[in-house]
């Protein structure tokens, strides 16, 4: 959605460390989408635009451990305004460790927490140093009663998520593991916000959910960037991962 001005404005959260894992990638790829959208790319010293107006869309993406603790400092006087856009439909999007800042708390492995922002009901249990890998496909159904988009990504993180997002998931994962290694439901959604561990990464990954996310962000005029060969990509994804044996160890 175009703010008021009618201008499409899409607010980058925190680059200069939420960009683990190539995740930046994400915001490269919208900026080839979009050429004619201003980026505002808020540092860790800067009021959020978000704070005072309503972004077309508010990106977050992976960073470490400490920088996660950083983060939810940072955002913690906003919270209130995360929930009241969220709560009007803002489209958001969380990648990689992003969605942990969002939980209700997350556990060390000595047993210590970290408050987390509550915005949604989870907990996040930090393992190092065992990690996770895994390749992903999963069904995103864009509304009730939608084709759902297949959606690829990899998974590579320390964490395990406890939580119910039964009402609420990303995906459904036809190939690797959800929030937990119990569960194919991956991620979480509410409104128009949306978070999920997948990587990759995300958007130059997946032609047909980037292009949800741009007629979702009011721009479907805007042409998918490099299209021919983000979908020849996507299309070798789809068959890779499904091959006996290409799912990770973890």
């Amino acid at each position: 959605m175009p703010d008021s001005a009618g201008k499409t404005v899409v607010e980058v959260l925190y680059p200069e460390y939420a960009n683990q894992a190539g995740d930046n990638g994400n915001a490269m790829y919208l900026r080839a989408c979009l050429p004619d959208a201003t980026f505002v790319e808020t540092s860790h010293d800067d009021v959020p635009y978000f704070a005072e107006h309503a972004p077309s869309l508010v990106l977050l993406c992976g960073m470490s451990e400490a920088q996660q603790e950083k983060t939810i400092e940072l955002l913690m006087p906003y919270r209130d305004r995360l929930n009241e856009l969220m709560d009007a439909g803002v489209p958001m999007l969380f990648t990689g460790s992003a969605p942990e800042v969002l939980g209700s708390k997350i556990v060390n492995p000595d047993g210590s927490e970290v408050a987390g922002l509550g915005i949604l009901d989870f907990v996040t249990h930090r393992n190092m140093p065992e990690r996770y890998h895994d390749v992903v496909i999963g069904d995103f159904v864009p509304a009730p009663g939608q084709q759902p988009i297949k959606v690829v990504g990899f998974k590579i993180q320390f964490t395990q998520v406890e939580g119910h997002n039964q009402a609420g998931f990303f995906c459904h994962d036809e190939v690797g593991f959800g929030l937990n290694k119990g569960t194919k439901l991956e991620g979480f959604r509410k409104n128009n916000l949306m978070a999920t561990w997948l990587i990759g990464p995300l958007l130059p990954l997946n032609p047909d959910f980037t292009r949800y996310l741009l007629d979702l962000m009011g721009r479907a005029d805007a042409r998918l960037a490099f299209e021919e060969d983000v979908r020849a990509a996507y299309r070798e994804r789809l068959k890779t991962f499904r091959l006996p044996g290409m799912g990770l160890a973890y």
